[in-house]
């Protein structure tokens, strides 16, 4: 991931504050399936051979996103898109190939990643505020605008570990609403949401847009990636097979899902 080099929009893998790069990336995941042990290879430490191959997340993608570019990645259930995510959220290593994102990334991939379960949301907060840089008195100065985006009332000051899923979600999106990102990724999580908390993201998303980011946005909804995004990445099997307008993109998608209108497709 890109750190910035001194205060001039410079950055030390040449890419540009919310740029994306990914050549040629491949990422494969083991599966360990525990088939039992005999009590020979228990004592002697020997695994038996064989095993399940790996998963090939990603096979040799490659993409580039422009600053400020709104882009929605679709496709069925392990294609690759939250795998990619993380890839360019710097949480998952490539086996090969190259990533870099320019700037200051903020990422929401999992309902409560980060967030201490022990602690209170206010003090979640402070704690997913530092994670990002900010000193306590840049997190002092957002903190009254996080918790009223949140709408969570007195649970900000309960333990996160009593949370809904649907808690979880405006505890995190508030927190990432409040920074400065030049990169957003965001894999799903408004799903858990209300309608009407969903539209207020979906219009805090469009703030941040407006003022030069960067988004790329995974979903299983249609409508939401047609609303927010210009521009659309198919993957499939690991592999990029469209990369496009998003009116011609989610028509290729709904052809490859089975789900395309009759008389569109005509």
């Amino acid at each position: 991931m890109s750190r910035r080099a001194g205060g001039r929009g410079v950055y030390d893998d040449g890419v540009r504050p919310g740029e994306i790069v990914l050549e040629h990336a491949s990422r494969a995941f083991s599966v360990k399936a525990d088939r039992g042990r005999t009590l020979k290879e228990m004592l002697i430490g020997r695994a038996r051979a064989g095993g399940p191959a790996p998963v090939q997340a990603l096979r040799d993608v490659s993409l580039r996103i422009e600053p400020g570019e709104t882009v929605g990645m679709v496709g069925r259930n392990g294609a690759g898109k939250s795998s990619t995510l993380r890839v360019l959220a710097g949480i998952v290593p490539l086996n090969r190939g190259r990533v870099a994102c320019g700037g200051q990334v903020v990422a929401q991939l999992e309902l409560g990643a980060g967030f201490g379960r022990d602690f209170s949301g206010r003090e979640n907060i402070f704690l997913n505020g530092a994670l990002h840089g900010l000193v306590k008195e840049q997190i002092e100065e957002r903190l009254d605008a996080i918790v009223a985006f949140s709408e969570l009332g007195d649970f900000i000051d309960a333990p996160v570990a009593t949370y809904s899923s649907g808690m979880f979600l405006r505890l995190g999106f508030s927190i990432a609403a409040h920074l400065d990102a030049d990169v957003l990724l965001i894999d799903e999580v408004l799903a858990v949401g209300d309608e009407a908390f969903q539209r207020k993201c979906e219009a805090r998303i469009a703030e941040q847009i407006a003022g030069g980011a960067t988004l790329v946005l995974v979903s299983h909804d249609p409508a939401l990636i047609e609303r927010t995004c210009e521009r659309v990445i198919v993957l499939d099997g690991g592999e990029k097979i469209f990369d496009g307008p998003v009116g011609e993109g989610m028509p290729f998608y709904h052809r490859l899902m089975g789900t395309a209108d009759p008389v569109q497709s005509s």
